[in-house]
């Protein structure tokens, strides 16, 4: 049996690098006694893969991981128990069941949603750095590639970006929204950032501070509204959320699949075919 689930990284989990927060799943999967598969060898190891690493230092609320499981489990009630046993900062909001043979959830993690949450201070500067950065024909970010300098234009890399201006009633703290293309070269959020620093010292002659936390908020299909999460299907808006909307993917159960469903799914309007959408 094979889950797909999604889950959190928070708090001082931020600081945690890949390789270590995947011990952190190993030692929570022991605990709370899932029937995780092992890969066969010597050096058995669980079968769980994370298909696009957090950068260090950045929280997330879409963090994915596959799970294969040695016997069919109730899906909601082993996720409660693994709960239980994550630290806090990492805790799984949904979960579906795959079916044996569907493509591996990589593919349908196109782009990234990341809120950028800036101190008051930069409030003023933001709009119209971000109007500067989308206008631009090129945003060109300098990179070390085998200890030799290049520049690259990542321009391509940005789907869309907002700020707090662009956004509902509720949004308080000044917030630039940006959804990245996962593409190579990919844009870091550091280098949205960068790109709005230029900006701000072009248009005003000082430099932007930079943000208190940077945030990934989705993964999935980007659409011309927003972006389609990866899991669910549900549309992540392109500006910024008040904290009660920002938050309400936070609250879904894991849900349960319908045993053969497989990984095709029906088409959402303007987007790919969902892989966990109902037929």
């Amino acid at each position: 049996m094979r889950a797909r689930v999604r889950y959190t990284k928070r708090g001082k989990l931020r600081f945690v690098s890949a390789i270590d927060l995947g011990r952190v799943w190993e030692r929570a999967l022991r605990r709370a006694g899932v029937p995780i598969a092992y890969s066969e060898g010597f050096h058995a190891h669980p079968k769980v893969s994370f298909p696009d690493a957090l950068p260090l230092g950045y929280a997330s609320l879409a963090e994915y991981a596959e799970l294969r499981f040695a016997e069919p489990v109730d899906l909601p009630e082993a996720m409660t128990r693994l709960n239980a046993c994550l630290p806090e900062g990492v805790d799984v909001r949904s979960a579906v069941e795959v079916a044996e043979g569907a493509p591996r959830l990589a593919k349908w993690l196109r782009a990234s949603v990341w809120d950028l949450a800036y101190p008051e201070t930069a409030a003023a500067a933001l709009p119209p750095a971000v109007r500067a950065v989308t206008d631009a024909g090129e945003v060109l970010v300098a990179r070390l590639r085998k200890e030799e300098a290049t520049t690259l234009d990542l321009r391509p890399a940005i789907h869309h970006l907002s700020t707090t201006d662009d956004a509902e009633d509720g949004v308080t703290t000044p917030t630039v929204r940006a959804t990245l293309h996962h593409v190579e070269p990919p844009m870091r959020p550091s280098e949205v950032h960068r790109a709005l620093d230029d900006a701000t010292r072009r248009l005003a002659g000082v430099a932007l501070p930079a943000p208190t936390v940077t945030t990934r908020i989705a993964q999935g299909e980007p659409t011309a509204e927003g972006l389609r999460e990866a899991l669910d299907g549900t549309l992540v808006p392109s500006h910024p959320e008040n904290p009660e909307e920002a938050t309400y993917r936070d609250r879904q159960p894991a849900a349960p699949r319908e045993r053969g469903d497989d990984d095709r799914g029906v088409a959402h309007p303007g987007a790919h075919p969902h892989p966990h959408a109902p037929r």
